[in-house]
């Protein structure tokens, strides 16, 4: 297994992991994210130093040639885009992030967030058949 069909495979199970609760329970997990990722500042910059991180492995790794490796690559350079933004400007994120999650939660319909789980599940299971049986 080469570095490209690892992050395949690991980019996959994180889609699960964080949109899979969606199918089962939207408005509680809507809450979740609110309450645990975008509560404070610190919480914010928390994760923005992990979108650090995953920008950091994504731009150090070698993919080699290919659609798929320039794809990751790119968005590596935009999670630390995004990673510096939530570092340096916490609280204009917060804010963003919950207005987004309030008006998903009084406005959207619970089917729809459901239907938009699923698919994030089914958008993972592809990754990890990218990263297991093509790269």
């Amino acid at each position: 297994m080469d570095s490209l069909s690892i992050i395949c495979i690991a980019v996959g199970i994180l889609v699960i992991v964080r949109r899979g609760p969606l199918i089962f329970a939207p408005s509680a997990t809507l809450r979740f994210y609110d309450r645990w990722l975008f509560s404070t500042n610190a919480r914010c910059r928390a994760v923005g130093v992990v979108f650090a991180t995953l920008a950091m492995a994504l731009l150090f790794s070698d993919f080699g040639e290919g659609v798929l490796a320039g794809l990751l690559h790119t968005f590596g350079w935009f999670m630390a885009t995004v990673a510096l933004l939530f570092l340096v400007l916490p609280n204009v994120f917060r804010r963003f992030f919950q207005t987004i999650f309030g008006y998903i939660e009084k406005s959207v319909d619970e089917r729809i967030m459901r239907i938009v789980g699923l698919l994030a599940v089914v958008f993972g299971l592809a990754l990890i058949y990218v990263g297991v049986y093509v790269v």
